[in-house]
Order: C-alpha cells, then sequence, then structure tokens
C-alpha cells in the first residue's frame, strides 16, 4: 500500500469571518484564535500589512490551510 501526502491546500473563504487572537500571531510564528466557539492555529496571511497581532485583538479571518486559518487584522 502506497501512502501520498499531498501539501496543504488554500482555501479562501467568499465570506470572511471575525475571531479573536488567544496567542500573539507574528510574521515568523503560528498563533492562535477562537473563531465559531473553536480555539484554531492562526498564521498571518499577508505579512506586509502587519507584523504581529496581540491577544484579545479582533482578526478577520479570510481563510485556511489545512487546519491552520489564515487571518488578518480587523480593520477599525
Amino acid at each position: 500500500m502506497s501512502l501520498t501526502i499531498f501539501p496543504n491546500k488554500i482555501e479562501i473563504f467568499h465570506i470572511a469571518g471575525i475571531g479573536k487572537v488567544s496567542k500573539t500571531i507574528s510574521a515568523q510564528h503560528i498563533g492562535q484564535v477562537r473563531f465559531q466557539a473553536t480555539y484554531w492555529r492562526a498564521r498571518l496571511h499577508q505579512t506586509k500589512s502587519c507584523t504581529q497581532i496581540l491577544p484579545g485583538h479582533e482578526i478577520r479571518v479570510i481563510g485556511r490551510e489545512g487546519l491552520t486559518l489564515l487571518v488578518m487584522p480587523l480593520a477599525k
């Protein structure tokens, strides 16, 4: 039996959701967010616009890569 491993495909959501950071997310480190009543691993989608998001800040969830959400800071 052969096991083939596929790379994680990036999926961009048609409608973005709102979540809250629970562990710092930075350009170099995956953090954690609470989204739809569940904690998820999360990483910044575009590091040019932001280099870090601290716990307590709201974020926009725009997609996912495997089980890691792709997030951006929520514009105020």
